[in-house]
């Protein structure tokens, strides 16, 4: 099957996200602007992943289960995942690392976790725009060993990609790295190349994205058609 994919989506959750960003929302905005595949990955938590599960499957959208942690050294990384127990587990242990820093909802927004109905189940106590205590090897190695695909988020830009953080790309086990809309091919040097929005708003969701054709969307098929390019 062909697919058209954004696997870069934060729901309301992340407090930097609009409210609207509510997992049914993202769902029918991909269908609305042509996805045909998406992922949630919001900032260090995993919380809204059991609705947008359960929207995906009701609505026929092809998903993965995603969460943009950030590393210690404070560079953001995409970890994608087939299984939504998997993706669960590494959440779990990114929120526990995260340091016992209050979110302030005055100042950053609120955190809501929310069902599948909108309905709000409550709130994720921790600032989710901390460090996590991982750092990129060892993210590397736990996300691996659960399963999932590792991807250094908007490598080309000047804030939280891992070149600007590290001041090069190092050379670990990624399954790809990601570019924005126009970034340069240039940057991912040997690795493959996958494009996201990286949205916050409904309105930019799907305004880059990454076509492939697989049979079955899973970790494993996407993994090989990445390294094929």
């Amino acid at each position: 099957m062909n697919f058209r994919a954004d696997f870069h989506i934060h729901s309301c959750l992340s407090p930097c996200a609009s409210l609207e960003m509510s997992p049914s929302a993202i769902v029918q905005q991909a269908k609305t602007v042509g996805l045909t595949a998406v992922s949630l990955s919001d900032h260090n938590s995993t919380f809204n992943l059991p609705a947008f599960g359960k929207i995906c499957e009701q609505e026929g959208m092809a998903c993965l289960y995603g969460i943009e942690v950030t590393s210690l050294e404070e560079a953001h990384i995409l970890c994608l995942f087939d299984q939504l127990d998997a993706a669960m587990e590494l959440g779990g242990l990114i929120y526990d690392s995260l340091p016992d820093i209050p979110n302030i909802p005055e100042k950053f927004g609120d955190q809501p976790i929310i069902n599948e109905r909108e309905e709000i189940l409550g709130f994720a106590e921790k600032f989710l725009i901390s460090a996590s205590r991982f750092d990129v090897s060892s993210l590397v190695q736990e996300v691996h060993a659960l399963g999932g695909l590792i991807v250094p988020a908007h490598i080309d830009r000047s804030m939280f990609g891992l070149i600007a953080q590290l001041g090069f790309l190092p050379d670990e086990d990624f399954d790809a790295v990601e570019l924005t809309a126009y970034g340069d091919p240039a940057l991912a040097l040997h690795y493959p190349i996958m494009r996201n929005s990286d949205s916050h708003h409904l309105n930019t969701l799907g305004k880059a994205y990454t076509d492939f054709e697989v049979e079955t969307l899973n970790v494993k098929n996407l993994r090989s058609n990445l390294w094929k390019k």
